[in-house]
């Protein structure tokens, strides 16, 4: 897609920046506005493309639709014209968008594809069980779009590792900044609903390995943020003392 998409405003969940940033980005060139956030404050002053600016508050667009993209995430051209036929001719005020992962020797489709195309008016973030970013616009049937977002993941275990661990930062000042008080259930549920995502996933029987070391990484990032929370507040608690 070449032309801009006007009445789109791509909002990008920022982590660690960098290339992963600068793809996700690229991705949504066509879109009327790109706003990164950055809500747990990693990235400090990094230069953006033109274009592209830092927004406090996700939803704060003036486009009458937002895109919701991970910083991990890219949207490839199929994705592309299918939110240009929904936005230009909607048959629904929001939309569900699959998500396929390429990662250590094997294609995965996760299943439960979240909302992430959605009208700005009504519209709020909000984080699923397993810690999956989402839009929520109350009343709303949302139906599949028939294309994927997809992540290419990280070359080396290690990476990922790095790279979860920025990702469970960002999902920490997420839960932190809804006020969410960390419970022991946390450390169990989310990790387990996140993991199943990889485990249930669509993709060759061959590719188990894969499968299950992206499971244990989805568990591992889920896990992860609810101790950052758990730091976050007690470090405010410090503060109020």
């Amino acid at each position: 897609m070449t032309a801009p998409l006007k009445d789109v405003a791509a909002v990008v969940l920022a982590s660690r920046g960098g290339a992963r940033l600068a793809c996700a980005l690229e991705s949504v060139a066509w879109a009327g506005e790109r706003i990164v956030f950055d809500p747990a404050g990693r990235l400090g002053a990094e230069p953006l493309p033109g274009g592209v600016r830092w927004g406090g508050d996700p939803l704060a667009a003036a486009a009458p639709w937002l895109l919701l993209v991970e910083e991990h995430e890219t949207v490839q051209p199929p994705l592309a014209a299918a939110i240009a036929g929904a936005v230009e001719a909607p048959t629904a005020r929001a939309y569900r968008i699959a998500q396929e992962v390429i990662a250590f020797g094997t294609t995965l489709r996760l299943r439960c594809a979240p909302v992430r195309l959605a009208l700005r008016a009504g519209a709020r973030l909000r984080l699923r069980t397993g810690l999956t970013p989402e839009l929520v616009l109350e009343g709303a049937h949302a139906p599949e779009l028939p294309a994927r977002l997809v992540t290419a993941g990280a070359p080396t275990l290690a990476a990922a590792v790095e790279e979860l661990d920025a990702q469970a930062a960002t999902l920490a000042a997420l839960l932190h900044a809804r006020r969410v008080r960390p419970r022991l259930w946390h450390l169990v549920v989310p990790p387990l609903a996140a993991s199943g995502r990889a485990l249930v996933a669509r993709g060759p029987a061959r590719g188990f390995w894969g499968r299950w070391t992206l499971a244990v990484l989805g568990g591992y990032r889920a896990l992860v943020a609810y101790a950052k929370l758990w730091e976050l507040r007690r470090e405010e608690a410090a503060r109020r003392r």
